[in-house]
C-alpha cells in the first residue's frame, strides 16, 4: 500500500512537471533536465526510503513474531509453574496426611502400651491378693493342725508313751497301714493298727485311710495298745502312687510329753 501510493505520487510529479516543461518553451529544457535529474534522484531515494521501509516492517514482523514466541515461552513457564506449585500443594497434603497418620498410630499404640500396663499391674495385683489368702490359707491350716496336735496330746492317757514314726506308705486298709521306713535297725517295716479313733489328716484336711494312698509320704504318732502299735494320728505329707519300697525315707521315734 506504501509503495503503490508513492509510485502515484511520484507519477503525479513527473507529470506535472513535464506539462510545465511544455508551456514554458525550450528556453526551459536545461531546467527541465534539472528537474528530471531530481525527480529520479527523489524516485531513488523514494525507493530506498520505500526498502527501508520494508525492512523495517520486516524486522518489525520478526520481532512480533519473537514477542509470540516469548510470550508462548512465558505461558508455558506459567503453566509449568502452576503444575509444579500443583505438585508441591499436592506432595504438602500427602505429607501432612502422613504425618497425621503416624500421629494417630503413635497415639494408639500409646494408649494401647498404657493399656498394657494397666492390664498387668492389675494382675500383679490379683496375682498378689490370691498369694496372700494362699498364704493365709497355709497358716490356717498350720493353725488348725497345730492345735489338732495338741488335742490329740490332751486326749493321750496319762502313763503311756506316745512314739512317732515317718516313712513311706507300702499298703493300706481301713484297719492297718504298713510303712517303710530306713534307719531302724533290725525294723524296715512298721505295722499300724488303725481304728475309729485315729485322726487322718491329708494336706491338713481331715481324712480317712481311704484317702492315704501307697507310696505316700506320711508322719505317724502311735502307741502300744494291747502289744500292738495303733495310729493315734497320721499325716499325709505328700501323696505317691505305687509301693514305694525303694524310696524308704529315715524314721524317727520319740516320746511326747506326758500330761
Amino acid at each position: 500500500m506504501l509503495k503503490g501510493s508513492w509510485w502515484w505520487s511520484a507519477g503525479v510529479a513527473a507529470l506535472l512537471l513535464t506539462a510545465g516543461c511544455k508551456q514554458q518553451g525550450p528556453q526551459h529544457q536545461d531546467v527541465r533536465g534539472d528537474a528530471h535529474a531530481q525527480v529520479e534522484a527523489a524516485q531513488k531515494q523514494s525507493e530506498r526510503a520505500l526498502k527501508q521501509a520494508e525492512d523495517a516492517q520486516a524486522r518489525a514482523s520478526d520481532e512480533q513474531k519473537d514477542v509470540a514466541n516469548a510470550r508462548q515461552d512465558v505461558q508455558r513457564a506459567q503453566q509449568d509453574l502452576q503444575e509444579a506449585q500443583a505438585r508441591a500443594q499436592k506432595e504438602t497434603q500427602e505429607a501432612q496426611t502422613a504425618q497425621q497418620q503416624a500421629s494417630n498410630q503413635a497415639q494408639q499404640a500409646q494408649a494401647e502400651v498404657q493399656q498394657s500396663q494397666q492390664q498387668a499391674a492389675e494382675a500383679q495385683r490379683q496375682q498378689q491378693e490370691q498369694m496372700a489368702r494362699t498364704q493365709q490359707q497355709v497358716a490356717q491350716r498350720q493353725e488348725q493342725v497345730a492345735r489338732t496336735q495338741q488335742q490329740t496330746a490332751q486326749q493321750q492317757p496319762s502313763g503311756q508313751m506316745q512314739q512317732m514314726v515317718t516313712g513311706r506308705v507300702v499298703s493300706s486298709s481301713p484297719d492297718e497301714l504298713l510303712l517303710s521306713r530306713a534307719g531302724a535297725p533290725g525294723q524296715p517295716q512298721i505295722r499300724l493298727q488303725v481304728n475309729e479313733q485315729t485322726q487322718v489328716m491329708v494336706n491338713g484336711r481331715q481324712g480317712s485311710t481311704a484317702d492315704i494312698a501307697e507310696g505316700s509320704q506320711v508322719r505317724a504318732s502311735y502307741q502300744d495298745v494291747g502289744g500292738e502299735p495303733t495310729a493315734l494320728r497320721v499325716d499325709v505329707t505328700s501323696s505317691g502312687q505305687g509301693t514305694g519300697g525303694s524310696q524308704d525315707l529315715g524314721g524317727s521315734q520319740g516320746e511326747l510329753p506326758r500330761q
